[in-house]
């Protein structure tokens, strides 16, 4: 693998990353965490390692409003965290 090859690679996982977090509306919430780099950095190694970035592209595609990242995604209980933090944030106080 040649060292563009890898470029490629770790762009088109980046891309992916955060087509998915923008997709899902956790990009702003996920910038609000107290270590959003360290959040976000290890995310991007798990985004990183995936072997299905053919599926994420598809499903990214064919997904318009979706509650949940797909079960396959490697950041799924990440962004469920966060989605489950956004809706608690939203809810009236009792």
């Amino acid at each position: 693998m040649s060292v563009l090859d890898i470029f490629n690679r770790l762009t088109q996982q980046a891309d992916l990353m955060d087509a998915m977090m923008k997709k899902l509306g956790v990009a702003d919430e996920i910038l609000q965490l107290p270590d959003h780099a360290g959040v976000l950095r290890r995310a991007a190694n798990r985004c990183l390692t995936c072997d299905r970035p053919d599926a994420c592209e598809h499903w990214l595609a064919h997904e318009s409003h979706p509650d949940e990242a797909p079960g396959f995604c490697r950041n799924h209980d990440l962004f469920e965290r966060v989605l489950g933090n956004m809706e608690k944030d939203t809810q009236p106080a009792a």
